[in-house]
């Protein structure tokens, strides 16, 4: 029950970090820089794995295609050609992964209420 507990915990801090790592993408979808790879918002994939024993862990990685060009001659961050670059965030992908966040966040939570309930009923009993 406590190992329940733990994978049910770690599963709550996982879809936290699903909801943040999308969140931040959508945020920038819009924000501009230089097409330098170094310059402006790097837009993030988050890939969700599990440990051997079942808990669940997760990480951010940078999206190797970061950024995309777009003409605007007129913006002071395009270069000599008149590109300026944009994230290369796919909206669509971060709002099922909000969508997955979500579910997840609210199936670990019962996980975690269960366990409770059955470690209570188990100390009632033995007391």
């Amino acid at each position: 029950m406590i190992q329940a507990l733990h994978t049910a915990i770690a599963g709550l801090r996982v879809s936290a970090q699903r909801l943040g790592v999308a969140a931040e993408n959508i945020a920038n979808v819009n924000t501009s820089g230089s097409l330098s790879p170094y310059d402006g918002y790097v837009p993030q994939r988050f890939e969700q794995t599990t440990t051997a024993n079942g808990t669940p862990t997760g990480t951010s990685q940078p999206i190797s295609q970061a950024s995309y060009p777009v003409y605007s001659p007129l913006d002071s961050r395009a270069d000599a050609a008149g590109l300026v670059g944009y994230p290369n965030v796919d909206l669509a992908a971060n709002i099922v992964d909000l969508t997955i966040a979500q579910r997840s966040y609210e199936a670990n939570l019962v996980t975690s209420r269960a366990a409770s309930d059955m470690m209570k009923v188990l100390l009632d009993r033995t007391a």
